[in-house]
């Protein structure tokens, strides 16, 4: 079995379990079992995962530092946050077994129908104005990223 690449279901537990011949036990069992070491089925969230990556860890580390740097400088720069996200027309929220740690959780797979980005700018005293974006993505559904670059200086 390939964990984190497919959805695991009580079921294919089960069986997995039985197969390495690690217990033998009714899917209610397995199910009380999962519950009492605080495992809970509940809606993926692939954020937990994505941002434990190291490189991703290093780059909020460095991004604080120099945050941390403009407040407390005499000449503080106006800093304005662009953030942008992503929303698929046909996606619904699969369920998993999930203990609270990220080493429980699946990997991010592809989704279904079309993807749109949402992009939007703001600072301490609001959005800046006119600065709100949304658009279907025309490019390589894992990697969104090459199309928002070409909206970066509209900001």
């Amino acid at each position: 079995m390939k964990y984190f690449q497919k959805n695991i279901t009580l079921n294919t537990l089960n069986a997995e379990l039985k197969r390495k011949q690690i217990v033998h036990m009714s899917v209610s069992s397995l199910r009380r079992l999962l519950f009492l070491i605080d495992f809970k089925y509940k809606k993926d969230d692939n954020r937990i995962v994505l941002m434990e990556k190291p490189h991703i860890a290093g780059q909020r580390t460095r991004f604080l530092r120099k945050y941390k740097e403009n407040l407390e400088s005499d000449f503080k720069r106006d800093v304005i946050f662009l953030d942008e996200t992503w929303i698929f027309s046909k996606r619904n929220a699969i369920k998993s077994w999930q203990d609270g740690s990220s080493k429980s959780m699946k990997r991010p797979q592809g989704y279904d129908g079309k993807r749109y980005i949402v992009l939007d700018a703001g600072g301490k005293t609001g959005f800046v104005e006119n600065s709100e974006l949304i658009f279907a993505s025309k490019s390589n559904p894992l990697d969104y990223h090459g199309e928002i670059y070409k909206y970066r200086d509209v900001y």
